[in-house]
Order: structure tokens, then sequence, then C-alpha cells
């Protein structure tokens, strides 16, 4: 389990991915019971802030999203571009959320 996910490991469910996903991508795949199929991602727009804490700044992203909106790899972490808000967290249209 990523540190990230440590306090909502209770949340956390061993289910596979019903579509394709790289293999890559797989040791950051969870399925949480709020967001459903989730990769743990670092935001570009956190990125330089999280230098250092990433494991801090790790979000649950869908999984269709990332491979939609496309990824990197950037010290063993995926970083994507997507919207967050510190009220809200993070902003993607449902349209991406699969359970």
């Amino acid at each position: 389990m990523r540190k990230s996910l440590e306090d909502i490991a209770h949340m956390i469910q061993k289910r596979p991915y019903p579509g394709q996903m790289p293999e890559e991508l797989r040791t950051y795949h969870y399925y949480i019971l709020d967001s459903g199929h989730a990769i743990m991602c670092i935001l570009e727009a956190h990125l330089e802030e999280a230098n250092g804490n990433m494991d801090d700044y790790e979000v649950p992203v869908p999984v269709k999203y990332v491979l939609e909106k496309g990824y990197r790899f950037v010290d063993g972490y995926v970083v994507v571009e997507a919207d967050y808000s510190m009220e809200v967290g993070l902003i993607v249209d449902d349209k991406y959320t699969e359970f």
C-alpha cells in the first residue's frame, strides 16, 4: 500500500481494473470505495511544492482520466495535469469515474 493511502486503508479494496491499463501503472492502481478505480498521482500544479514530500501530495485520479489526458513519471511518482481546489479537492468530470 502506498504511504499516501495509509490513513484510509479501510477504504481500499482489491479489484482488478475492468479495462486496459499499461503495466507501468498497475502498482499505482487502487480501488477506493468513494472514488472508484484510481491511479495515485501528483498533480503538475503541486509538483514543485511536493518536492521532498511527494507522498503528502498524492491524490487518487480516475484511471480513465489518467489514460485519456496522459501522464509522466517523476522520481517514481505518476504526474498528471488536473484541476484542484482546496475546498473541493480534485476537479475532473464525473464521466471519468469508474466504480
